[in-house]
């Protein structure tokens, strides 16, 4: 059962990183390979473990998945960090939808944007790099400073939810219109596809 789910996921993963890459090179093909190296990667940005870290770069795990993104995305680097990121939100955020959807009663009453908010994640911590000098909070910073903001956590809650693509801020998501929307066409799909299911079909008398 574990490995049945595990395969899932997986394939889950290969087909929205896919679609995610095909934004970037339009022949983009996700394999097993490029979904391992994004979980990788995407581990590693929020492992608290400093051996762990140390494994990976002494061995070079980490450095060669680094390299294999960015080389199916010509190195653009906004791609490599969407082929690691958006896959692992967005299945998260499918899994959250399938256990929506599976109770009548509240696919039945929450609208699509509150399905949507409820499936829309933050990534534990992102990296920002200041374009001009500045100050936050009394503190000033330098240009090209590097800022580590803790989304995962701010962004929890319906007062902070702008803050899951940082849409007021100059280092805003490029995806905050894109995988809102992704996910909003897949919930529609889904109540269609749960809606003709339940139809009542004619049955026919005898006379």
């Amino acid at each position: 059962m574990v490995e049945t789910k595990r395969q899932g996921a997986e394939k889950l993963g290969l087909l929205v990183q896919q679609s995610i890459g095909r934004l970037f090179v339009e022949t983009f093909t996700a394999t097993e390979e490029s979904w391992a190296a994004a979980c990788t990667v995407f581990e590693a940005a929020s492992s608290s473990s400093v051996l762990k870290m140390l494994g990976w770069r002494i061995s070079g795990k980490l450095e060669r998945a680094k390299t294999l993104l960015a080389s199916m995305v010509n190195g653009d680097l906004a791609g490599v960090v969407a082929t690691i990121n958006a896959p692992q939100l967005i299945v998260h955020g499918l899994h959250k939808m399938r256990q929506l959807a599976a109770h009548p009663a509240l696919r039945s009453s929450i609208t699509t944007d509150a399905a949507v908010d409820e499936c829309l994640f933050a990534p534990t911590t992102v990296v920002r790099q200041a374009k001009t000098s500045g100050e936050v909070g009394g503190c000033p910073f330098r240009r090209g400073s590097l800022f580590l903001l803790e989304l995962g956590s701010a962004s929890k809650g319906a007062a902070n939810r702008d803050l899951v693509f940082l849409s007021q801020s100059w280092s805003r998501c490029p995806a905050e219109k894109w995988a809102p929307a992704l996910l909003e066409g897949v919930w529609t799909r889904v109540l269609g596809t749960l809606h003709e299911s339940v139809k009542p079909r004619d049955v026919k008398l005898c006379s």
